[in-house]
């Protein structure tokens, strides 16, 4: 396996722990809430490719509604190399290649773990409004600051004790287009875009762009500031079943995520 491929891993496994006007009233909270535009499963089955500089990757992405979150990097067809499977109270990687893996709960992650669970990450994969705070209250409208722009809405959220604040930008209906999550950390950033219908006539951005970038004290695990990720839905099912266990396998070495995001980082 290659050193790029090792590092584009890495990559998904950071995904996983990231997230102008004057304010108008022209419609009520309840006309505003019922214009959002609410993309509905009960799981969500995906092939995707991911890029990251000029490497490309293959990945499975499978999500039960509300429950955990399954990610399988295959950079050749059939063999996987990493896996990742988030639940609502634990985050599992999984590094096939030296057959260790790492497991923590969420609320032990620093900073992140209260804060971006199960639920917003789903949101974010799927074209969603999440808000960051505790417990799964499904976002509103009427939990930001909102302005308007010609058609757009420009939606706003920060708590000054959770030290994020978030900003989406909208169409009319209420559907992303894009979205920034700031920390002291640094800024999360993601855009829709290539939008297709899927089998229920829903049309759904087909692929995703993230750009992480890393505050002057954050730098850890990258010497770069920041990093472009791109994500391409290949191939979505709806409410199919699927399997959503999360095998480590027998015989892997239990090490930290600090030890095995830094091993991978090494690599370079």
């Amino acid at each position: 396996m290659s050193n790029k491929a090792k590092i584009a891993v890495l990559g998904v496994f950071l995904i996983t722990l990231l997230s102008c006007g004057t304010s108008k009233k022209g419609s009520s909270e309840k006309e505003r809430s019922e214009q959002l535009s609410k993309f509905t499963y009960e799981t969500f089955n995906a092939k995707i490719g991911l890029s990251v500089g000029n490497m490309n990757l293959n990945a499975t992405l499978r999500m039960k509604k509300d429950s955990c979150l399954f990610i399988s990097v295959q950079p050749f067809a059939g063999i996987e190399v990493a896996r990742i499977f988030v639940s609502e109270k634990e985050i599992s990687l999984v590094d096939r290649l030296n057959k260790r893996y790492a497991q923590c709960a969420i609320k032990e992650i620093p900073d992140y773990g209260e804060l971006l669970g199960v639920e917003k990450l789903q949101a974010m994969f799927t074209n969603q409004l999440f808000q960051l705070k505790e417990g799964n209250m499904e976002a509103k409208v009427s939990d930001f600051s909102s302005s308007q722009i010609a058609s757009m809405w420009l939606l706003q959220y920060s708590d000054p004790k959770s030290r994020f604040s978030q900003e989406f930008t909208t169409d009319e209906h209420y559907r992303v287009k894009n979205g920034t999550l700031t920390s002291v950390h640094g800024t999360l950033r993601w855009e829709y875009s290539q939008p297709g219908a899927l089998e229920n006539g829903y049309m759904f951005p087909m692929k995703v762009n993230l750009t992480m970038s890393k505050s002057p004290m954050e730098g850890e695990f990258s010497p770069h500031r920041s990093q472009d990720i791109s994500i391409y839905y290949k191939k979505i099912e709806l409410n199919k079943e699927c399997s959503f266990s999360n095998p480590i396998p027998n015989g892997y070495e239990k090490v930290s995520v600090e030890e095995l995001l830094s091993a991978l980082n090494n690599k370079r």
